[in-house]
């Protein structure tokens, strides 16, 4: 296991580098993880306050594989916003006329 920073109330990933995450978090900014998973990109990681735990996007994928997951879920979001937003132009000229 390795140790990892995470900042306060986002969870996100801060930093794996010692000074730093120290003074982050007698600052209140961070909050120090010693079980954080070794070998995963910092991407993947959060921190979840109400387990107390860092959880791991696609947890049994590879980085490799996590990141195609990532950019297809990524894609496909931008697809299904850009195909709601053009319905609802549709719907706004249909009222219009």
């Amino acid at each position: 296991m390795a140790t990892y920073y995470f900042k306060v109330g986002t969870g996100e990933p801060f930093t794996d580098k010692t000074d730093a995450g120290d003074d982050a978090v007698a600052r209140g900014h961070a909050v120090k993880v010693t079980n954080a998973p070794d070998n995963v990109e910092s991407w993947r990681m959060t921190y979840n306050f109400g387990t107390s735990s860092v959880d791991v996007y696609e947890a049994a994928m590879s980085n490799e594989d996590a990141q195609v997951a990532r950019k297809a879920a990524l894609d496909k979001k931008d697809a299904d916003e850009s195909k709601a937003s053009k319905d609802a132009q549709v719907a706004l000229d249909a009222a219009d006329a």
